[in-house]
């Protein structure tokens, strides 16, 4: 980071892409969250519905992808591992 920093190469490249970060434990967590991130103007670059998990998605400054999540509400995937593979819709809070 900073003024002399070389910049990131372009196309695929080797090394950490995404990690997410459970931030509570249902929607209101992610929507406080999504409101303190508009505040301070950081890009959300997408947001989805997994159905075990509700996830916005932004870029820390090195361009790394960093998952916000929750466990979705009523959705018991420890029972039913099926879910966790469930397709991904866009999220709406």
């Amino acid at each position: 980071m900073g003024p002399d920093v070389a910049p990131l190469p372009h196309g695929r490249r080797v090394g950490l892409y995404h990690f997410g970060l459970k931030i509570g434990d249902h929607d209101d967590a992610l929507r406080e969250a999504l409101d303190r991130i508009r505040e301070h103007d950081v890009e959300i670059i997408g947001a989805s519905d997994q159905t075990a998990t509700h996830s916005p998605y932004v870029k820390d400054p090195d361009g790394t992808e960093i998952e916000l999540y929750v466990d979705a509400p009523g959705v018991d995937w420890r029972n039913d591992p099926s879910l966790a593979l469930a397709p991904i819709k866009p999220l709406r809070l």
